[in-house]
């Protein structure tokens, strides 16, 4: 049966890496968490990978894994620092993690993911868009970077514009874009996120 992600965007990333002639590795940035996205290739026959560096959602991965008895190869590591050798996957993901880290490390992160892909690589990556309702609130520590509390925890949250977001992406093409606006109810509140997706081909 199915494992239903909850990262849309990342079944059309999929589609374009099964067009892909690149060997199946894919490898995650920031896997960790209670329902890995990583389960979604591993039906469609991928090598998987993935690093996490919160032992909190390292666990929860494990104890995912552990439930369904399945490999998908999660260890603890810093995106910032990739433990794998250049050229290792055909393609790569980083779903929602650029979110809460500081713009200046995020964008070491989108270096260590181009040294990792091989040649015709895919990746996909998104960010917080300026539209979200987190922008301007709490204390800002940077540009478009706002520390808010949250159950008595401080939460960083990263925003960008489309020309911010694209001036990372030295070395690769952006094949695919999309600006994403949500509307939801959580407990008869109203809630705005706004999101740039991309897809990104290494040249």
């Amino acid at each position: 049966m199915h494992n239903l992600i909850n990262a849309f965007p990342l079944y059309k990333f999929l589609k374009y890496c099964n067009k892909s002639s690149l060997e199946k590795i894919i490898l995650d940035c920031g896997a960790g968490g209670s329902n890995p996205p990583l389960t979604l290739f591993k039906e469609f026959g991928y090598k998987t990978y993935g690093i996490e560096i919160s032992e909190e959602q390292l666990e929860k991965a494990k104890s995912f894994c552990d439930l369904k008895n399945i490999d998908l190869n999660i260890i603890r590591g810093d995106m910032k620092k990739i433990p794998f050798s250049d050229g290792f996957s055909s393609f790569l993901f980083s779903y929602n993690t650029s979110v809460h880290m500081k713009k200046g490390d995020f964008l070491d992160a989108i270096s260590e993911f181009y040294r990792v892909l091989r040649p015709g690589g895919l990746c996909y990556v998104n960010f917080l868009s300026k539209d979200c309702q987190t922008y301007g609130k709490g204390i800002k520590v940077g540009n478009g970077e706002y520390i808010q509390t949250e159950d008595n925890k401080e939460v960083l949250y990263s925003h960008y514009s489309e020309m911010e977001a694209e001036q990372n992406f030295s070395g690769f093409e952006i094949i695919y874009k999309e600006k994403r606006i949500i509307q939801r109810r959580i407990n008869e509140e109203e809630y705005t996120s706004g999101y740039l997706d991309y897809i990104l081909l290494k040249k």
